[in-house]
C-alpha cells in the first residue's frame, strides 16, 4: 500500500511540473474576454456592445434587441447588425452615443429595435454580422430568448409594439431623392415600384376608412 501511495503521489508531482510548463505557453483562462450573462459581446475600437440578445415578443415571431452599448469615442458611434440563417434575414441599424446607453427597456424613452425573424424561435441562435463605424469582421451567434427567465420578461413587447408606422404619401413628399434611393434599395425595389406601392397602400388605407 505504501508503494502505491508512494507511486501516486511520485506521478502527482510529475503531473504538476508538467503542467507547469504549459502554463509557460498555453492561453492563460482568465484573460480570455467572455459574457458574464446570456448574451454575447463584440467590440471594436472603443465601442463595446455588451450583453447582445434579442427577446421575443408576446407573438413569439418579432425579437426586441437588448443590449449596452459603451461608446469611449469622442462621436456617437454607426452600428449595424445583419442577421442570417436559413429561414430568415434582417437587418437592425442604430446609433450608439457617446457613453453609456441601454437598448431594448420599453420603460425607457429610447427607440425599440424590433425585427421579425422568420423561421426561429426563442431557444435558439442567429448568426450576426456586427459593422461598427464601417468596420466589420464581427460574427457571434446571438442567442433568442422570452419571458421565461424572470430577469428578461420586462423586454418582452406586446404584439406589433416598435414596428415601424407605414410609410405614407406625406412622408415621401418630405424626403429627398436620395432618402427615397435608400428606402426604395433596402425594400428591393425600384424607386419608381416603391413610390407607386406607397401611393397604393396610403390610397387603400384612405378607402378603407371612408368604408
Amino acid at each position: 500500500m505504501k508503494n502505491r501511495i508512494a507511486a501516486s503521489l511520485a506521478l502527482a508531482g510529475a503531473l504538476t511540473l508538467g503542467m507547469s510548463g504549459c502554463s509557460l505557453i498555453a492561453h492563460n483562462a482568465t484573460t480570455v474576454e467572455y459574457a458574464p450573462s446570456d448574451g454575447v459581446q463584440v467590440t471594436s475600437e472603443g465601442v463595446a456592445l455588451r450583453n447582445i440578445m434579442l427577446v421575443a415578443d408576446e407573438s413569439g415571431e418579432n425579437f426586441n434587441l437588448v443590449l449596452t452599448a459603451v461608446n469611449q469615442t469622442e462621436n456617437p458611434a454607426k452600428v449595424s447588425l445583419s442577421m442570417k440563417s436559413d429561414t430568415a434575414d434582417a437587418t437592425i441599424d442604430f446609433v450608439a452615443p457617446v457613453g453609456t446607453t441601454s437598448f431594448g427597456n420599453p420603460e425607457s424613452d429610447d427607440e425599440l429595435l424590433v425585427t421579425p425573424l422568420e423561421g426561429l424561435q426563442a431557444g435558439q441562435t442567429v448568426k450576426t454580422y456586427f459593422t461598427i463605424n464601417g468596420k466589420g469582421d464581427l460574427t457571434e451567434f446571438v442567442p433568442l430568448l422570452d419571458g421565461t427567465l424572470k430577469e428578461y420578461q420586462a423586454y418582452v413587447l406586446p404584439e406589433g409594439a416598435g414596428a415601424e408606422a407605414p410609410l405614407t404619401v406625406a412622408d415621401l413628399a418630405k424626403m429627398t431623392e436620395a432618402e427615397v434611393a435608400a428606402a426604395a434599395k433596402e425594400a428591393g425595389e425600384t424607386v419608381e415600384a416603391f413610390t407607386a406601392r406607397v401611393a397604393a397602400e396610403a390610397a387603400e388605407a384612405l378607402t378603407s376608412k371612408a368604408g
